[in-house]
């Protein structure tokens, strides 16, 4: 991959007679369609905080809005992912596992009722799964395209998927834990959802500030 990349890569001079590299991703597509996609994250998040059991119980419409909303997001995300998959063959395999969790959204909201307990557990597992491997994929993007442009923003969404996956595996030991020592797990579960709320605003400045830089080099 490194070598195609390098192949790719045009060489001219700037003024000083220095050597300036050109990417070879296209900056101008990955410039509008990151931007759109921060703000689809922002509204994602909004519609969140909608879909909670107080606001479900409080105003069952706005909840519904808020859930509707949510998998509308995911069907829009694969959509904007499938449109820069050209510079990245990441961003196709994710797009296709938000399609998957737009399809499982779609599927699961008619039934999501009370009649539907024993398979809440189940589908949430698959989602969170699914979730992940959407995540990854959308990262190694995410740091592929960055790699001509800017290297140390590249490691940073590396480093950002590690923290990603440390949070979730914290969530898991914390519940199960929780079983055993109640106040421990908790304890545990709080600091990794903060941590998991902290990852996601990162990766909304992060993409934000990419969506800066390719605008820059367009």
């Amino acid at each position: 991959m490194d070598e195609l990349r390098t192949e790719q890569m045009e060489k001219h001079t700037d003024g000083m007679g220095e050597p300036v590299t050109t990417p070879a991703v296209n900056t101008a597509l990955l410039a509008k369609w990151l931007n759109a996609l921060f703000w689809l994250i922002i509204a994602a998040n909004i519609a969140d905080l909608f879909t909670g059991e107080s606001v479900t119980k409080a105003a069952p419409l706005l909840s519904l809005a808020g859930q509707i909303i949510g998998i509308a997001a995911n069907l829009i995300y694969g959509v904007i992912l499938l449109k820069i998959s050209s510079e990245s063959s990441y961003y196709r395999k994710a797009a296709i596992y938000f399609f998957i969790i737009f399809v499982v959204g779609i599927v699961w909201m008619p039934i999501s009722d009370g009649t539907a307990m024993l398979l809440e557990i189940p589908v949430s597992i698959v989602s969170i799964v699914i979730g992940m491997a959407g995540e990854y994929y959308e990262i190694r993007g995410h740091a592929d395209v960055l790699r001509d442009v800017d290297n140390l923003r590249s490691e940073k969404w590396y480093r950002l998927w590690r923290w990603y996956v440390g949070i979730l595996i914290g969530i898991i030991i914390g519940t199960v834990t929780a079983i055993v020592l109640p106040l421990l797990g908790l304890l545990i579960v709080l600091a990794s959802t903060i941590g998991m709320l902290v990852v996601t605003v990162l990766k909304i400045v992060y993409i934000y500030k990419m969506a800066k830089v390719f605008l820059r080099w367009s």
